[in-house]
């Protein structure tokens, strides 16, 4: 498995995904927090005070934080894609959400962080769909950046059972690593296998999130840094 050729792909596929995307002007209104994955946004806004949201896409954790927590201060958005990055930048400042800063890189800009400088992280839907030794660095670096007792906000799709894998003619290109037309869409662990991966955490929720509207739930996972 060519890991490079594989991160290569995501960026260009990920690019193109939020290339549709029209900038907004977005107001607490506009936010549901009545599922899940709201609750859990607003939980990090109101217990912390500077959040990084690494692969933030539309920007929508960050935003949702920021505009119902009441204590969030400052947040940064970190994305791969420059069309999402183009997204968050104009529409935050549309919005005069002027306390959150957007950035167009890789895990590799995580080094020029200062560590322990943030309390809260998002990493939504990113973790399960890069190669495995991607994400391992990532998380050790989100890691070096969350203060003690800071909380860590991980969403990952659906366990894909075989049927599923089969149903969507998904290819194993590793193990537990699964693409679709080429690009890496699912790294298959289960919710315990995730768990352990986050070596200093204790957990303090386990939820799930109804994305898909006749699909299996993603799931949610709390943690907080001991």
């Amino acid at each position: 498995m060519d890991i490079k050729k594989l991160n290569e792909n995501l960026i260009v596929f990920w690019n193109q995904q939020f290339k549709k995307l029209a900038s907004e002007s977005i107001n607490k209104k506009d936010i549901n927090v009545s599922n899940p994955l709201g609750q859990a946004l607003v939980f990090l806004g109101n217990h912390c005070d500077r959040i990084l949201d690494f692969g933030c896409g539309s920007g929508y954790g960050l935003f949702l934080s920021a505009l119902t927590g009441n204590k969030i201060k400052y947040g940064l958005g970190i994305d791969t894609s420059k069309n999402a990055i183009k997204y968050c930048k104009e529409t935050s400042k549309k919005s005069h959400l002027n306390h959150l800063d957007f950035v167009q890189a890789n895990e590799d800009y995580l080094n020029h962080l200062n560590l322990n400088s943030y309390d809260g992280i998002i990493c939504s839907n990113l973790l399960d769909v890069v190669p495995y030794k991607t994400s391992e660095l990532i998380i050790r670096k989100l890691t070096q950046l969350l203060s003690p007792g800071g909380y860590f906000l991980l969403k990952i799709n659906f366990y894909l059972t075989e049927t599923f894998i089969k149903k969507i003619n998904m290819e194993a290109i590793d193990h537990q690593s699964y693409s679709i037309n080429g690009i890496l869409r699912g790294v298959n662990l289960t919710t315990d296998a995730w768990i352990q991966r986050f070596k200093g955490y204790e957990v303090v929720k386990i939820d799930a999130y109804q994305r898909l509207k006749k699909g299996p739930k993603d799931r949610l996972i709390i943690f907080k840094k001991r």
